[in-house]
């Protein structure tokens, strides 16, 4: 249809006789471009021809163009005030327009399709930590112009795969009347994290990592009661709060390491089934030291050459993940290390050495397996799989705290009440795993997360170590013993003493500040 030809009695109202409102709610409208041919929504290009269907530069349909936009007639806001903002980094987060027409003393303004959804929430702590530093800075450009933002919900928020923000919309934009607006800005912004970030309550299946994580508060808690109370007064101060909480976040604080590893086939056992790895990585690169760490322990089961090959080949497939998908590429990319992509590769990690076991199993007829524990550390960050019963502990303070969850009958009697923490060591039935690797090709993993201080250790081991040398001994051995090679020799001969009833594993780690 010719852009000049007069509307038709039959044609609906368009507003300056392109745009057909096809829903409205006050001031809000959504509309049809009924000349998509006027600027290709795709390429930009005007050369396309009256009536055109399909771009002509690019391809992209023209047909059926929807918009979301604003009508304003007197004092605007919202939309209409968008593109009087002149603060650069301001208009990269505010909503990008698509066009604005007058029809008489109307301006209609409409946003443009960027083709992305709005954020869902819950986010991460770091994509919400992205969302806040992004509107933080759109804040501080608004008031230096005497603009608010107002109050935004979820729906109005996409982040791009810069992890910026970009809003979709802007109700609340309007001029700044009364100081204490900016104080306003500040509490909607902390009511927008706060719904990002708190998982809806619905009745839903948690994975044990998942139900781990859902009793941590979030990083942005902090500041959030920070903004509810007035504490932080304006746009400036909350900017630098949460650039410090993501740099605290993706670049860990390096440590220095000190190791002690040895395995012993015990007292009873006629072969050492258990396996043990280690290896660590220091980078000195624009003057700042990075470290990354893989410490793991895998006791074998099955006999002999099954047990021992399981052990192995766990260690094999763990290893290849954390090299191939994680150190290789964030060393040569410079990749940051933020916790949930830490996560994401032990638990690969752990899925990846399954399947080497598993397929090993199969090509002999046997029923080998594996337990695994391990321990990926970037800078003072720790990750730790686990699945059976060998454990990873955090020594602090003279004590050990466990941090892996034991996947045996004897634990599962302990968290239903049956028997106390102490009868694990004597129940008849405390050898019986409930979860192993080679047991079946679909597994679940444990990935529990721990902050790492200077003076204190890990130490991971089989279950050969912890059953013959009880918790508050192998405490007593470690701080008796600076030297973690010397810990983890008295470790196992203590475990032997005992009776030496398994196959004995132990990776000790000691950590102290990188000066």
């Amino acid at each position: 249809m010719d852009a000049t030809q007069p509307l038709s009695a039959a044609q609906p109202a368009r507003f300056a006789g392109r745009y057909e409102i096809v829903r409205r709610i006050g001031d809000v409208v959504e509309v049809i471009d009924r000349q998509p041919w006027l600027r290709c929504w795709s390429c930009g290009t005007t050369a396309n021809e009256v009536g055109e269907l399909f771009c002509t530069s690019c391809g992209a349909s023209l047909d059926d163009r929807h918009y979301r936009g604003q009508i304003s007639a007197e004092e605007p806001t919202g939309l209409a005030l968008v593109g009087t903002v002149l603060d650069p980094e301001a208009r990269e987060i505010l909503p990008e327009l698509w066009d604005r027409v007058e029809d008489g003393d109307a301006t209609l303004t409409l946003a443009a399709d960027t083709g992305r959804a709005p954020v869902t929430p819950p986010l991460t702590d770091l994509d919400a930590l992205y969302v806040g530093r992004g509107l933080a800075r759109l804040l501080r450009g608004l008031h230096s112009e005497g603009l608010i933002l107002g109050p935004l919900e979820p729906v109005d928020v996409e982040l791009t795969a810069a992890l910026r923000p970009r809003l979709r919309d802007t109700p609340g934009l309007a001029r700044l009347t009364q100081p204490e607006q900016i104080a306003g800005d500040l509490r909607d912004l902390a009511a927008l994290l706060e719904a990002l970030t708190v998982t809806p309550r619905r009745t839903r299946r948690l994975e044990e990592d998942q139900a781990e994580d859902a009793n941590t508060l979030p990083v942005l808690e902090a500041t959030l009661r920070e903004l509810r109370t007035g504490a932080i007064t304006d746009a400036t101060a909350l900017e630098t709060q949460i650039e410090a909480l993501i740099t605290e976040r993706i670049h860990p604080i390096p440590l220095r390491t000190h190791v002690g590893a040895k395995t012993d086939k015990g007292m009873v056992r006629e072969l050492d089934e258990d396996s043990l790895f280690y290896t660590e990585l220091r980078i000195a690169r624009k003057a700042a030291p990075q470290t990354w760490n893989l410490y793991i322990v895998a006791d074998g089961m099955g006999g002999h050459s099954a047990g021992e090959v399981a052990s192995d080949l766990a260690i094999r497939g763990a290893y290849a993940v954390v090299q191939n998908a994680y150190l290789a590429p964030t060393i040569d990319g410079d990749l940051p290390d933020d916790e949930a992509r830490l996560k994401d590769i032990v638990r690969q990690a752990v899925l990846r050495a399954n399947e080497y076991v598993l397929r090993e199993a199969q090509s002999r007829g046997n029923d080998m397996g594996t337990t695994l524990t391990m321990a990926l550390m970037a800078g003072d960050r720790a990750i730790v799989g686990n699945i059976g019963d060998s454990r990873t502990y955090l020594y602090r303070d003279g004590a050990l705290q466990r941090i892996s969850k034991d996947h045996s009958l004897v634990q599962r009697l302990v968290d239903l009440g049956q028997i106390g923490p102490d009868d694990v060591y004597t129940h008849p039935q405390r050898n019986a795993v409930l979860r192993s690797l080679g047991d079946r090709a679909e597994i679940q993993v444990d990935v529990f997360s721990v902050r790492i201080k200077p003076g204190d250790a890990l130490l991971l081991c089989s279950d050969g170590q912890w059953e013959m040398t009880h918790d508050p001994e192998m405490a007593a051995i470690i701080a008796a013993n600076p030297d973690p090679q010397a810990a983890c020799e008295a470790l196992i001969t203590a475990a032997n003493k005992a009776g030496g009833d398994d196959n004995i594993t132990s990776i000790l780690v000691k950590f102290e500040a990188y000066s």
